[in-house]
C-alpha cells in the first residue's frame, strides 16, 4: 500500500503536514471543509495517482489552499 507525505497550506492556519494513504488524505481533506472542495479526484491524472504533484484552489483569492505530495515506496516505519 502506498503512502504519501503531503502537506496542506491554508491561509490564516498553519500548514497540515502528515504521512498517510491516500485514503487517510481524503479523510482529513474532507474533515478541514476547505472551501471550494471538490472530490477528491482533482489529484488524479487519467486515472492514476502521480508520484507527486501540486494542487491550488482559487490561487490569489482570499480562500486560496493547496496541497503538495509525495509518494513514499515503503510503509513508513512506526515510533
Amino acid at each position: 500500500m502506498n503512502h504519501y507525505a503531503w502537506t496542506i497550506k491554508y491561509r490564516g492556519h498553519g500548514d497540515v503536514r502528515h504521512v498517510t494513504t491516500l485514503a487517510g488524505l481524503y479523510d482529513v481533506l474532507r474533515a478541514l471543509e476547505l472551501p471550494g472542495l471538490a472530490p477528491p479526484a482533482f489529484v488524479m491524472s487519467d486515472g492514476e495517482i502521480p508520484d507527486h504533484g501540486h494542487y491550488t484552489h482559487n490561487e490569489g483569492g482570499s480562500d486560496e489552499w493547496s496541497l503538495t505530495w509525495t509518494r513514499i515506496d515503503d510503509t513508513p516505519i512506526a515510533d
